[in-house]
């Protein structure tokens, strides 16, 4: 059906009603299943390769507004390999913090939207009773007989039993080097995309955790650094004290580096620098003993010698805990320094995939050339930054054709036709441009 306002640059009152309407009911029915209840078989899948910790298929992540529906993630599918780093990049707006925020389950809704496809990612969780709760693992002496300890009151003096006037003893649970209790645990792989909202509680925060851009906005400023901090071990570790939250706190304090863990643990943050307040927010990331740490452009607001001191202990920490990181940022140096493997996302889109050595030495797509252009180097004698002409599509309506040919400069009759399907030029490299399919080899005429 046409538009009233079709060629026109606005769209009709009634127009802009239908829409609401339109989208109000898509809101209704995915709101709906975000919420369900669900038994665990629902959301509960496996990986296609075991050696993946998380793997992004066909993921579409949308935004329903009065004026249409904006597509920020359409179509995207990449894996995040155990113990390595994979780097996402693009310009502003290309789609890459909508992606870890849909991982994390955070899109603002009922406007944000997963609206199709599978996040599968390999927890590793508490496994569960027969009473529905975790399996602590108790300590046993060198016969096999089970060690017992004293039950103690919040003040720590030893319970008493009112009735026989005797110590009340327990199991002796075992705990980890930092005094957190153990609990048996099992290897499951969740789809994130389906798990029921409230289900997200025993993954985000504690096995995947996300370290975000601006870290005076994503600290409490009337809570203790703290406080924040022993929230995350009293709300993901079943039975933890407040003396067990403090301590794990404190000595996360001080894998990060921090010098005066004590002092920072009862400061506000307003009392602590950016780079400071950068590194509480890796302690708490690292709090949960996460398998995935999603870290969105976590040096931006900082200074570039506290920036190189960050990239160094999420390198670090990365190989200490054996966990994968997912790092987002528009800069290609940071990528070059950090990443394993590099994603580069356009539009929503991806449009070429690979190692680091291929991305930044073997550039493909016109696109991901451009950026490398448009970082200012020693080796150039032009006097201006080299810059991508042209600008991005209208969200809200994405033409079914390549999205970056009115941009790009290598365009070719084909361009004017579907967009490119993602083409393997290597094992590791992918690339979205028809200048690689085997069809288009001998067409290098431009318009």
């Amino acid at each position: 059906m046409p538009r009233e306002s079709e060629g026109k640059h606005y769209l009709s009152g009634k127009e802009v009603r239908a829409i609401a309407k339109e989208n109000a009911k898509v809101m209704r029915e995915l709101e709906k299943y975000k919420n369900r209840k669900a038994p665990e078989s629902e959301f509960v899948t496996e990986m296609k390769d075991d050696a993946n910790i998380l793997e992004i298929e066909d993921l579409h992540s949308y935004f329903f507004t009065d004026q249409g529906v904006v597509k920020a993630v359409n179509g995207v599918s990449f894996n995040v390999p155990q113990g390595s780093t994979v780097g996402v990049v693009g310009e502003s707006g290309c789609g890459k913090s909508v992606t870890s925020m849909s991982v994390m389950r955070l899109l603002q809704g009922p406007q944000g939207q997963i609206y199709s496809g599978s996040i599968r990612f390999k927890s590793f969780d508490f496994k569960l009773g027969e009473n529905g709760k975790p399996i602590p693992i108790y300590e046993y002496d060198e016969n096999g007989e089970l060690l017992y300890e004293e039950v103690l009151d919040r003040k720590g003096n030893p319970k008493i039993d009112k009735k026989t006037g005797e110590h009340i003893i327990q199991p002796r649970q075992k705990r980890d080097e930092y005094g957190t209790k153990l609990y048996e645990m099992e290897e499951k792989v969740f789809d994130i995309a389906k798990m029921p909202i409230h289900e997200m509680y025993r993954l985000r925060g504690r096995q995947i955790a996300m370290i975000f851009q601006e870290p005076m906005t994503s600290l409490n400023p009337v809570f203790t650094i703290g406080n924040q901090l022993d929230e995350v071990t009293l709300l993901h570790v079943p039975g933890a004290t407040k003396e067990e939250a403090k301590k794990r706190s404190i000595e996360m304090l001080n894998l990060v580096g921090i010098a005066a863990p004590e002092r920072v643990y009862a400061s506000y943050p307003h009392e602590l620098s950016g780079g400071m307040r950068q590194r509480v927010m890796i302690a708490m990331a690292l709090e949960g003993n996460p398998r995935l740490i999603i870290a969105d452009e976590p040096t931006t607001a900082l200074d570039v010698t506290i920036q190189a001191q960050i990239l160094d202990l999420l390198r670090n920490l990365k190989d200490r805990i054996n966990g994968s990181i997912l790092l987002i940022t528009h800069d290609l140096g940071i990528i070059a320094e950090m990443a394993d493997y590099v994603v580069v996302m356009y539009a929503g889109r991806i449009i070429e995939q690979g190692t680091a050595s291929e991305i930044f030495h073997h550039p493909m797509h016109p696109y991901t050339i451009g950026l490398q252009k448009s970082k200012p180097t020693m080796a150039t004698d032009s006097e201006t930054l080299f810059n991508i002409p042209g600008n991005v599509p209208n969200p809200i309506d994405m033409p079914d054709y390549c999205y970056f040919r009115e941009r790009c400069s290598g365009c070719t009759e084909k361009c004017f036709g579907d967009y490119p399907k993602m083409i393997q030029v290597s094992p590791t490299h992918w690339v979205a441009c028809h200048l690689y399919d085997k069809e288009n080899a001998d067409d290098k005429e431009t318009r």
